[in-house]
């Protein structure tokens, strides 16, 4: 296993062999590239011959594609148990979010350069669909919680849920660029606090608080529900 695949959320046990290979892959291909990382390289990374890595996985694009699910479906998990937990409260939510975000990206070095290749290499059809079908499905998620929370009243009827939905899933990818460029600001134990303070999300509330007609029960998760109704689904076809 590569030398910075144990200190990432969510390391499996060490029985469970093609959670290893993703985990070693991710620390290999960001310490490398994707075209640097032959099959080969990732086979003795992961600690197994190679051709036990392709009765895992057909490709390289296919382990690297893996690569990415497994990341997306860590955050998603942090997330949906935030929804479990304050989920009644829109703009709690979408605070606990991004401190929990600001968190995994501190934590999870190769995740975090993972992240930034893939977004660097959107040119590749592959990569740009999971990317796309990523940011598409955390942007309806937020757009979702805004639009209750101004049913709520706790945030600013005046604010387009969709435009600000971007902006607050865009900033996954500004906060990967800060510690990638060393800025300061991101030594600020209370930069997500900040970054919202900029949106002003609940400095104007509607008149009169009301229920969301929307919020629906939080046992099914907002994540599960996004993916599975309707043109929710992500991964159809997969």
């Amino acid at each position: 296993m590569g030398k910075g695949a144990a200190t990432d959320v969510g390391r499996p046990s060490r029985g469970n062999r093609l959670n290893e290979i993703i985990l070693s892959a991710i620390e290999t291909f960001s310490r490398t590239n994707y075209e640097k990382a032959t099959t080969a390289l990732l086979a003795r990374e992961a600690g197994v011959a190679e051709g036990t890595l392709y009765k895992y996985f057909p490709s390289k694009k296919e382990l690297f594609l893996a690569c990415c699910r497994y990341i997306e479906d860590l955050l998603i998990a942090r997330y949906e148990a935030i929804y479990r937990e304050c989920g009644d409260s829109p703009l709690d939510y979408l605070k606990r979010v991004s401190k929990s975000y600001v968190e995994f990206v501190r934590d999870n070095p190769s995740m975090r350069k993972f992240l930034a290749f893939v977004l660097n290499n959107s040119f590749d059809e592959d990569f740009r669909r999971e990317l796309t079908d990523f940011m598409d499905l955390n942007i309806r998620a937020t757009e979702l919680m805004l639009r209750r929370g101004q049913e709520k009243g706790e945030i600013r009827g005046d604010l387009d849920p969709h435009v600000v939905a971007w902006f607050y899933v865009g900033a996954y990818f500004t906060i990967i660029l800060m510690v990638e460029m060393e800025a300061e600001v991101f030594k600020d134990p209370d930069l997500a606090d900040r970054y919202l303070d900029i949106l002003d999300l609940g400095g104007i509330s509607r008149e009169g608080r009301r229920e969301s007609e929307a919020s629906g029960d939080r046992e099914g998760g907002l994540f599960a529900s996004l993916r599975d109704g309707g043109e929710a689904g992500r991964r159809d076809g997969r």
